[in-house]
Formats: structure tokens, C-alpha cells, sequence
């Protein structure tokens, strides 16, 4: 139970964080309601960040042993939860913006064919791009890559606090408590 809760709050956030800077910087292409959107996404990267949440548990219990009761166990158990989940949430906040860039970069493209004709001293690049697309391009990229420096010391912080907040609310443990109570 615990492992869905982490990767959900962590899945959830981290996607809410990616379809706000989707907003921003993304491309117009991909626009969709963002609600549904981050609903979707948030959804779909849920086994995704489950498996980062089971991994990072079996490296604790590798570390630590089969059962992680001391404070110090526990609290490296779930620094290792946050990384991991910082890890997925990074990742596909770079995948969906190397995505939106790619659609970008085309539509700069589409929008310079035949305006840029190329002699010589421009700049070119390998896509049939010159002139002043390139520098939209470069720009284009520049935006994102300055979104993804923002965007990851946010993730990070953001799923601390949520584990953080997740080992709270359970009492100080990060699993179930093995064995079941008697009457």
C-alpha cells in the first residue's frame, strides 16, 4: 500500500509541475485541456514511478536488511524513494520537452521554408534551416533548457516534502507493519 501511495503523490505532482511548463514553453501542437491532460499523464506514469518506489526500497532493504526500524533506516529508505521519483519525474519532463521541441523546431521550419534562401555566410544547420530559423531554433532551445534548470531542483524539493510528509502521516514508517494485529 505504501509503495502506491508514494509513487501516486509523487506521479501526481511531478506531472502537475510537467503540464504547467508544458503551458509555458511547450508547443501550441500539443495543447490540450490541462486538467485532462494531467489527469492522463499523471495516470499513465504511475507504474512508472511505482517501479522506482519498489526499487528504491529493495536497494534500502540491501543496505539496511529485511526490516527498516531505526530512524536512520527509514530515513535513508526515503531519501532513496525521493531520488529515485526526482529521477522519473526529471526524465519524463525532459522526454515531454525534447517532444515539444522536435514539434517546435518543425513548425519554425515549416513557417521560414523558402523565406531564409541560403548564400553564402549563413548559418545552416542539418535540418535545411538557415538565417533566421536557426536563431529560432537556438532560441527555442535555449527556453527549454533554461525550463529544465528551473524545473529540477522543484522536482527534487517537491517529492522530499512529499515523502516526507507520506513517512509522516504513516507514524514514522515507510512500509506496512508485517504481521497482523490480534484482538
Amino acid at each position: 500500500m505504501s509503495v502506491l501511495v508514494l509513487a501516486g503523490v509523487m506521479a501526481y505532482a511531478d506531472d502537475f509541475l510537467l503540464t504547467a511548463l508544458q503551458g509555458a514553453v511547450g508547443s501550441i501542437a500539443r495543447v490540450d485541456a490541462p486538467f485532462a491532460s494531467w489527469l492522463r499523464d499523471s495516470t499513465l506514469l504511475l507504474p512508472v514511478f511505482a517501479l522506482a518506489v519498489l526499487g528504491a526500497l529493495a536497494v534500502a532493504h540491501r543496505l539496511s536488511g529485511p526490516v527498516l526500524s531505526s530512524p536512520r533506516q527509514v530515513l535513508g529508505a526515503a531519501l532513496l524513494v525521493a531520488v529515485a521519483g526526482s529521477v522519473v519525474g526529471f526524465t519524463a519532463i525532459a522526454a515531454s520537452f525534447a517532444y515539444d521541441y522536435h514539434l517546435q523546431s518543425e513548425q519554425v521550419l515549416h513557417s521560414h521554408h523558402g523565406s531564409d534562401v541560403p548564400t553564402a555566410g549563413h548559418v545552416h544547420d542539418a535540418g535545411g534551416c538557415s538565417g533566421s530559423c536557426v536563431v529560432m531554433r537556438q532560441d527555442t532551445l535555449a527556453v527549454h533548457e533554461r525550463a529544465l534548470e528551473y524545473a529540477a531542483p522543484v522536482v527534487v524539493v517537491t517529492n522530499l516534502v512529499l515523502v516526507g510528509w507520506v513517512v509522516a502521516a504513516r507514524g514514522g514508517r515507510i512500509e506496512p507493519r508485517i504481521g497482523r494485529r490480534t484482538a
